[in-house]
């Protein structure tokens, strides 16, 4: 059994191709039963990943061929022809490394990025949910989402950290002379929303819509919570918005520029902020061409992630360091469950052709590991995982074995 993945991300692709192999809400369902129909006979547990800044599908089995898999996936959705010299795949104690890296916000475009980890662990529980990951591999990413949030928490990559709501927040005070008195409307009622309504009215911009396909209270924190405007609703919203923000799962835009060229005209050319989070986009790139409608995607995050860089980017490092170290103890502990099972199984064969005498003088000797080389019931093969184990813990699984 070998861990395997294949993605692309923001290093390796261009928004406009990531938008081309993105797994969400929209198409979980599809993507599980065409993996589980595609390969049943070699996968034995699987999870998918989609950011703002990646699409990563991880996959646990025997004998797998990734590149065929990945091949095969890019077909399903429609993007081979674009993304398939985009990919890259790790495998093993590599895979293990960057999947930690990607949780813990280092592989992140914001580096440090505090959202991350959140999405990974929601990953995980929606694939748990959906009965494609469990066994070793569910307990590995238990293991991984521990290592990456000790990253976060044991090194200064964490401190003060950056987030894209955060970053959304740092363009409209660097646009606006005085941001509290800017009205907001936010599409979308997800994590990434309610994070970007939180952070703004925490700063002063009190005045905040929200809209959604449903009807939906959004729960903000203890002393906020909004009520969500009906999407058809939309147009006639933000003619008085002054910052939109939108973060929805969809396919295809929700906002085209001709809604925004009648929206401006009814706003008689008042200035319109907006900030467009969805990966795949909400917001028609057209929109860049109206005067007095300011657009930003996610790539357009880059520009002001520069805050704090050199000090973030040295606490990466350490951070780096301790995953590696804390992926070496990992790899340690498991080759010592390993060898502790097949000293098991060898002293069990080798107890089973003990006579009473023998085992007698072996409970009564202070050097086990000795008395059964000179027993010469045990081949060379046993007595190698029998020699990792203490005096004491031979002892004691010979009397478990005897007993039960």
């Amino acid at each position: 059994m070998e861990l395997q993945l294949f993605g692309i991300n923001h290093k390796t692709t261009k928004l406009s191709e990531r938008e081309l192999f993105i797994i969400n809400d929209s198409n979980q369902e599809d993507f599980k039963n065409f993996f589980d129909s595609s390969f049943n006979d070699s996968i034995e547990s699987f999870f998918a990943l989609s950011t703002c800044n990646r699409t990563e599908v991880y996959v646990y089995g025997a004998s797998l061929n990734i590149t065929q898999i990945a091949k095969k996936t890019l077909e399903f959705f429609g993007s081979s022809d674009y993304l398939n010299d985009d990919l890259y795949f790790f495998k093993g104690n590599e895979a293990i490394e960057h999947m930690c890296y990607v949780a813990s916000g280092l592989d992140s475009q914001v580096l440090g990025e505090q959202e991350i980890l959140g999405q990974f662990k929601q990953s995980i529980q929606t694939y748990i949910g959906l009965g494609s990951l469990n066994g070793p591999f569910q307990k590995l990413t238990e293991d991984i989402t521990s290592i990456a949030k000790a990253a976060r928490t044991e090194t200064q990559i964490g401190f003060n950290p950056l987030s894209v709501s955060g970053l959304s927040l740092k363009i409209v005070q660097e646009i606006f002379e005085d941001p509290t008195q800017q009205k907001l409307t936010i599409v979308g009622a997800g994590q990434m929303a309610i994070s970007v309504i939180e952070n703004f009215y925490t700063n002063g911009i009190t005045n905040i819509n929200a809209v959604n396909r449903s009807k939906k209270t959004l729960k903000v924190n203890n002393s906020l919570s909004i009520e969500t405007t009906q999407l058809s609703q939309l147009g006639a919203l933000i003619q008085n918005t002054d910052i939109l923000v939108t973060s929805i799962n969809s396919p295809l835009p929700i906002i085209g520029k001709g809604l925004i060229e009648q929206v401006m005209r009814e706003r008689k050319k008042k200035p319109m902020l907006l900030i467009d989070l969805g990966v795949p986009r909400n917001i028609e790139n057209q929109v860049r061409d109206l005067e007095y409608a300011y657009l930003f995607t996610i790539e357009d995050i880059e520009l002001v992630t520069q805050e704090n860089l050199e000090e973030r980017s040295s606490e990466a490092l350490k951070a780096r360091d301790l995953i590696q170290k804390r992926i070496e103890s990992l790899n340690q502990e498991q080759a010592n469950q390993n060898n502790r099972k097949e000293a098991y199984i060898a002293l069990k064969d080798v107890s089973n052709n003990l006579n009473e005498q023998d085992f007698l003088e072996l409970l009564n000797s202070d050097d086990p590991y000795t008395s059964l080389k000179q027993i010469h019931l045990v081949s060379e093969d046993q007595l190698q995982y029998i020699s990792t184990l203490t005096p004491h813990a031979i002892l004691s699984m010979i009397k478990e074995i005897r007993s039960a």
